[in-house]
């Protein structure tokens, strides 16, 4: 790279942290507006009775395996007022996401060769932010947040601690260590949802192999993480409160083997397909081109030394993290997986960006641009435009002028709960809420007095008579 060409990368990289920190911001800024409902009233509910461990045996037994987010939420249901600090939730799932990448994207790039690992990390948290489906149930929401994007954070952090362990010499103290990292990291992630959790058992079994290849029967550095992720997984899959579930809600459980098998691999195809296209459209974009072009050359040379069949291994591996990534909801319902869920994809296909561009750059070459400059440059700015179009910023930019007025009525519906209780009512139906929104989480109570989710959401304020929604005339 020449020294204009270094200059303007500079540039750029200014340009992307300071975008992705004004986004950071304006995200952080909407959790103000957000409000707690659905299942936090409940977590909330059994923190105040039974405490966080013992809440924690309660959903195992009752509900799901998810001991690790089951404790975050609890925590915050026992130590966080949700109808004052609900701001808190969106702050610290964003604000861990923010750091695991910037964590991984340094281990990573040390361990690669490749500079700028600062702007890199801030490329991948804008790409990240502006594409992950569902922001309101995957920052807004806490039993969605904690579910998934503590999950997601130390996915990133793990897959950090892996570069760090390549980078230095094999010793067995140094295996021990790391394995003992891993393994901690590995008992967090069983527990926090069964997305992740398969993800990170086919990470660790694909750690084993690079192991096994690179640095001899080494067994000390990949064997616990995989033991414990393993184990703990399989503890947090077949927990008892799963059959419980399926009594209440009956919906889990209703595809067979096969099928949902076919409905993982349809969606990994299809997961892999958006991530190649967009691949492609970043490649059009010239200033990401500039930004990234020592990055493409590291991993243009990298894909050189690899043969036909090991490529051809790597995207496999790829696809089959995918189809351990969706097969959970396939198993459970069979169809589109929840938005949280993609979430997961959206992360993977963060980190296999890059790596995805310059195999198409190595297979097609300059076929892949325009000949004439000024064809070029019609064809980024019309690449960005698209990718922006398509992206969140449009929810963004219909939430925010509604932001006021629907953290309006959900605190005009608190008060209304409070002058009940002043006035010793026996009932109360609350207004519908008439403002709904894309990026908040914004999930209305039934308009039957009887769901348990309304008597868990007037306990909380501690009402404890029947209380509605009233429908939309």
């Amino acid at each position: 790279m020449n020294a204009q060409s270094e200059t303007q990368a500079r540039r750029i990289g200014v340009g992307v942290v300071l975008s992705c920190l004004a986004l950071l911001l304006l995200l952080l800024a909407l959790g103000f507006y957000a409000h707690p409902t659905s299942d936090d009233f409940d977590y909330a509910y059994v923190a105040r009775e039974q405490g966080i461990l013992g809440g924690v045996v309660h959903f195992y037994q009752n509900w799901s395996g998810r001991y690790a987010s089951a404790a975050i939420t609890l925590a915050f249901g026992r130590w966080v007022d949700l109808t004052q600090s609900y701001w808190m939730v969106t702050a610290a799932s964003l604000l861990t996401l923010y750091a695991a990448f910037l964590y991984s994207f340094r281990a990573l790039c040390r361990l690669l060769g490749i500079g700028r690992a600062l702007v890199l990390g801030h490329l991948a948290v804008l790409f990240y932010m502006l594409f992950v489906p569902r922001l309101d149930t995957a920052f807004y929401w806490l039993a969605g947040a904690a579910t998934y994007q503590p999950g997601n954070a130390l996915f990133l952090v793990f897959a950090g601690v892996w570069a760090d362990y390549f980078r230095g010499p094999a010793s067995r103290a140094r295996d021990l260590r790391f394995g003992l990292i891993l393994a901690a990291l590995a008992a967090l992630i069983a527990g926090m949802n069964e997305t992740i959790m398969l993800v990170t058992v086919g990470l660790s079994a694909a750690m084993a192999l690079v192991v096994l290849r690179l640095r001899g029967p080494r067994v000390g550095v990949w064997l616990p993480p995989l033991i414990v992720i393993t184990v703990l997984g399989a503890m947090a899959a077949f927990a008892p409160g799963h059959d419980v579930r399926l009594g209440i809600i009956g919906e889990v459980g209703n595809e067979s083997l096969w099928r949902s098998l076919l409905i993982s691999v349809f969606h990994a195809l299809v997961t892999t397909l958006k991530m190649v296209l967009f691949a492609l459209v970043f490649l059009q974009i010239g200033f990401v081109r500039t930004l990234l072009a020592e990055g493409l050359a590291r991993f243009d040379g990298i894909l050189g030394r690899l043969s036909t069949a090991e490529r051809s291994l790597l995207a496999l591996a790829f696809i089959g993290l995918l189809v351990l990534l969706f097969f959970p909801a396939a198993w459970a319902k069979g169809a589109e997986a929840p938005g949280r869920v993609q979430s997961v994809s959206v992360l993977l296909g963060t980190l296999a960006l890059i790596p995805t561009m310059a195999a198409l750059q190595r297979a097609f070459g300059d076929h892949l641009y325009p000949s004439r400059i000024g064809m070029r440059r019609l064809i980024s700015a019309g690449s960005l435009i698209a990718l922006l179009a398509v992206s969140n910023l449009p929810k963004l930019a219909r939430d925010i002028p509604r932001a006021q007025t629907f953290h309006a009525e959900k605190l005009a519906r608190y008060a209304l709960i409070r002058e009940a209780q002043s006035r010793g009512l026996t009932e109360l139906g609350l207004p519908p809420l008439r403002t709904r929104m894309k990026v908040l989480y914004s999930k209305d109570l039934k308009p039957y007095e009887r769901r348990e989710e309304n008597r868990l959401f007037g306990a909380y304020f501690g009402w404890h008579h029947p209380i509605w929604a009233e429908s939309l005339p």
